[in-house]
């Protein structure tokens, strides 16, 4: 089960962004997760096998097979999070 607390988040190097690495390697099943945040209503505009792009709460997010969560266009922390933990409960 994943949880924010297992996660480190940073401001993206690369772009305006905010992203959450795992303290430990996930490996997750992006055929299981896309089915599951479909279920709980949630917006999937790309589906790979290392990769899922999606809207929750308005906001783009990319989920990595990795674990590692990619919220873009924000750079504050508290309103990544806020969609971060959004996007794990969907997950569950």
């Amino acid at each position: 089960m994943i949880e924010l607390s297992n996660f480190i988040g940073q401001p993206c190097q690369s772009r305006i962004a905010y992203e959450f690495l795992p303290k430990k390697g996930y490996k997750l099943n992006l055929e299981k997760t896309t089915t599951k945040l479909r279920e709980n209503e949630v917006f999937i505009e790309l589906e790979s096998p290392y990769l899922i792009m999606l809207k929750i709460l308005g906001t783009n997010v990319s989920l990595f097979k990795s674990g590692k969560i990619i919220v873009k266009n924000t750079n504050e922390k508290k309103e990544a999070r806020k969609v971060a933990e959004k996007l794990i409960s969907k997950m569950q």
